[in-house]
């Protein structure tokens, strides 16, 4: 019988040699880097409390409201030139408070510069080329859109309310606010974000809305009594640029 211990030695060897190796290349394997997010929430109040869909307020003037829809488009939201979000949609009846998520760390963005609507170069694109993904796909957009030609509606306000001052509730009256077209499109811009770590890999910030500071305006408030509705149609401009700017006025951090 030939002698095999030599060869059993050198299987061995090489087996060893082989393993050794495999090791060696697990270990040159590249930890992949986890991907921080940043999340952006949106609050709607109503003064100090906060505002939920089809709940009863009373304004300044004594009048009662229930606001039945929220939403509005964010467009462009950066720091500087640095992107963070293209576009997101926010709609407090279907999504809640949420208002995007994107990659991104606390220290690139301080602050933030948004579009309160779409500016016009992109305004008047074909909704159905977006991707799926983005909030500006015909898809997405659904009723905030109007068809080609005008482009999206920027900010959407609908409620029901009562402007008689008596102890009755009558809400007969339909509020309609569909701000949007080009000219009525915002810039806002926040110096400071507080992010809130959730984990490694996921900040908050938070915005908020206040909608009795929308009906108060800065210098120009809305009286729900003979100013309840716009589409942005000719001759509606004085109470379309009151329904953005006041929706400006009334969008803060915290």
């Amino acid at each position: 019988m030939k002698n095999v211990r030599p060869y059993f030695f050198s299987a061995v060897a090489l087996l060893t040699a082989i393993t050794s190796c495999k090791k060696d290349k697990q270990d040159d394997t590249p930890v992949e880097t986890p991907v921080v997010q940043l999340q952006m929430d949106l609050y709607p109040q109503f003064g100090t409390e906060t505002m939920k869909l089809d709940s009863v307020y009373v304004t300044d003037e004594g009048y009662k409201i229930k606001f039945t829809t929220l939403k509005c488009y964010l467009e462009n939201v950066r720091y500087g030139s640095t992107v963070l979000k293209d576009a997101c949609l926010f709609d407090y009846g279907t999504n809640g408070t949420y208002l995007f998520k994107a990659d991104g760390t606390p220290s690139a963005f301080p602050g933030l510069s948004t579009n309160i609507g779409v500016q016009s170069s992109i305004n008047h694109n074909d909704p159905s080329a977006w991707p799926t993904s983005s909030a500006l796909n015909i898809l997405n957009a659904n009723d905030m859109h109007w068809g080609w030609n005008p482009g999206y509606i920027f900010v959407k306000i609908e409620a029901k309310a009562d402007t008689l001052v008596d102890a009755t509730d009558n809400f007969d009256l339909n509020v309609v606010f569909h701000a949007g077209t080009d000219a009525f499109m915002r810039d806002t811009t926040f110096s400071a974000i507080t992010w809130v770590k959730q984990s490694d890999v996921l900040y908050k910030g938070t915005m908020k809305v206040d909608l009795l500071e929308f009906l108060r305006g800065n210098t120009n408030p809305i009286d729900l009594k003979s100013e309840y509705t716009s589409h942005s149609a000719p001759g509606q401009e004085p109470l379309t640029g009151k329904v953005v700017d006041n929706f400006k006025y009334a969008l803060s951090v915290e």
